[in-house]
């Protein structure tokens, strides 16, 4: 379901209580909890990585209880993205990734989601960090600071063949620039928009109405998506991937 060769859609996080009874079945026990959501989405955002580097048990532990052909796209931690800025931090970033490795071809783009603070007076830190990443992964950038929308920075991720974050926020205007053949596109809510994550209580049709042409442009022309929907966006997730779900296959994106 909701799976497609070039359409990967999912939920920002998988261990929410609020979704028992609603999206899992009653009685589902925290451990069998991705094991169901991989029998309804095909892709996830890990959100716990960006508080801690996880263990090479709990990654191992993922991969297993995962469908064959499931994505996890993740997180760096915020020792690098927040507290390091980027800068000096080569050794835990090649250490993350070096961890990640471990779901194979399970894993998506890894995700470096800077604070609003991080401007592009640190462009030069960004291109810098790019240089010590190791090859043969995905990338993808998200920024939070409206410096950031110019063609230099578009142009850097470019070069590296990273993907711009797309959002459906009030952090940035859409700027909507292809920087790789993935395209990652986070519909975001603000974290105190909604108390309990357990049904829809705003109504996003228009907004997703916005992005699904957009969306069916881009695989038309060979591109891989990656979308990802938080609780905040509208309350519930899951609800959102099955609406934009619908909407791609009503634009002619195959979705299963």
């Amino acid at each position: 379901m909701m799976q497609s060769e070039r359409v990967f859609l999912g939920t920002a996080g998988w261990s929410y209580d609020d979704w028992n009874g609603v999206f899992y079945p009653p009685g589902t026990s925290a451990r069998d909890r991705l094991s169901y959501y991989g029998t309804q989405f095909s892709s996830v955002e890990i959100d716990s990585t960006f508080y801690a580097s996880p263990s090479l048990k709990t990654v191992q532990s993922w991969f297993e209880r995962s469908p064959e052909k499931f994505i996890f796209s993740a997180k760096f931690p915020r020792t690098i993205t927040h507290e390091a800025r980027l800068v000096h931090c080569e050794h835990d970033a090649l250490n993350f990734v070096g961890v990640m490795s471990e779901l194979g071809h399970k894993l998506g783009p890894l995700l470096l989601q800077m604070p609003p603070s991080f401007t592009i007076d640190a462009i030069d830190d960004l291109a810098h960090f790019f240089e010590g990443l190791p090859d043969g992964f995905a990338y993808a950038v998200e920024v939070r600071h409206r410096s950031w929308l110019v063609e230099e920075y578009a142009e850097l991720l470019k070069r590296w063949n990273v993907a711009m974050v797309l959002t459906c926020s009030g952090h940035l205007e859409r700027f909507w620039r292809v920087t790789s053949r993935i395209a990652y596109v986070r519909w975001l809510g603000q974290w105190d928009s909604v108390e309990r994550f357990d049904q829809i209580q705003t109504d996003r049709g228009e907004e997703i109405g916005w992005w699904a042409p957009r969306i069916q442009h881009f695989v038309d022309r060979g591109g891989i998506v990656f979308g990802y929907v938080n609780n905040h966006y509208a309350g519930h997730a899951p609800e959102n991937v099955r609406q934009i779900a619908a909407k791609l296959e009503l634009e002619g994106v195959q979705a299963k």
